[in-house]
């Protein structure tokens, strides 16, 4: 589930809304075929509950770039990343500097991927086909860098249960309302788009989220409850014994020979651990978890340089073929 919404049902492709809508302005949807990927929508999610938590629970507003590749018509939003912000007189004002340092470093690892508009969450409850009160204004700032962007809009302020996805995307387009050009964002219809790998992950990610803290998808996730419930539950036993035994030393209850050898009988069952063979057990475990650790690292490497090896002989057998033909 991300904001209260399960996306683990999504095998295949699922269009929303199949008659166009209007905005606030009563602009008809675009023409524009959207597919967006799970992959983004979790991206937002995660951003907004982090920022949200930081904020211990007040909702913030977060911000971020679209990346995906356009071919005439068909849009494809694959991967998105965060942009700042900050406040001033009242209206939002971008970072242009970290945006183009962020840019530029996702094109290196995804050449392939271009900005293709921006995101927002909405922590309050929004209309459907309406925007939030300057978005327009910070529509604008970002069509002064990229041409014809998206702006997609993901409500975060949805109960948990909700079975809709609280997802909206809009279109730049440019109108003239009493002779003068007037910029407007039309709501689009989109699809969503899944891959493998990301349906296996989405749907862990909705299995750990059913679950709650009760349960889990996995078996590491089970023992890491069965570890917690055993620890809180020995806790309080703890604590059951130590509160009397502090009144005692206090005073204000009344000496209980019976209850202190009973403390006592219990602490001499308790494993000793200063011992020298705990010494050497805990030792050992640690120099085979660094041992672990080490050899992971070794054969990461190796296999570094492995790839290295084979693009470098690859290279040269093109160049030494080249040489061949002449």
């Amino acid at each position: 589930h991300v904001c209260g919404w399960s996306l683990a049902s999504t095998t295949g492709t699922m269009e929303t809304d199949d008659e166009p809508q209007a905005n606030a302005a009563g602009v008809k949807t675009g023409g524009l075929n959207i597919d967006i990927h799970p992959l983004v929508i979790v991206n937002i999610s995660d951003h907004g509950t982090r920022k949200k938590s930081l904020a211990k629970g007040k909702g913030v507003r977060v911000l971020g770039i679209l990346l995906g590749i356009q071919e005439g018509r068909d849009v494809e939003i694959c991967n998105s990343f965060e942009l700042d912000y900050k406040i001033v007189n009242g209206s939002i004002q971008l970072n242009k500097d970290s945006l183009e340092v962020k840019a530029e470093q996702y094109k290196k690892v995804f050449d392939k991927y271009e900005p293709l508009g921006w995101y927002s969450n909405s922590p309050d409850k929004v209309p459907l086909g309406e925007v939030l009160e300057g978005d327009l204004q910070l529509h604008k700032q970002i069509a002064a860098i990229y041409e014809n962007p998206l702006y997609l809009l993901l409500d975060t302020s949805m109960a948990p249960g909700a079975r809709e996805l609280p997802l909206q995307i809009f279109e730049s387009e440019l109108h003239i309302i009493d002779d003068t050009p007037t910029f407007t964002l039309a709501k689009s219809t989109y699809k969503l788009k899944s891959e493998d790998a990301e349906r296996i992950s989405v749907d862990q990610v909705s299995r750990l989220s059913q679950g709650g803290a009760g349960s889990g998808s996995s078996a590491l996730s089970s023992h890491l409850n069965s570890l917690n419930s055993a620890i809180t539950m020995l806790q309080k036993r703890v604590l059951q014994i130590l509160k009397p035994l502090e009144g005692m030393e206090r005073g204000e209850i009344p000496m209980d020979h019976n209850m202190l050898r009973q403390v006592q009988a219990l602490c001499n069952r308790l494993p000793t651990v200063d011992t020298t063979e705990f010494d050497g057990e805990l030792l050992e475990q640690q120099r085979d978890a660094l041992l672990v650790a080490y050899l992971g690292a070794m054969t990461k490497g190796t296999n570094t340089a492995n790839e290295v090896t084979d693009k470098y002989n690859l290279a040269f057998e093109r160049q030494s073929r080249r040489r061949g033909l002449f």
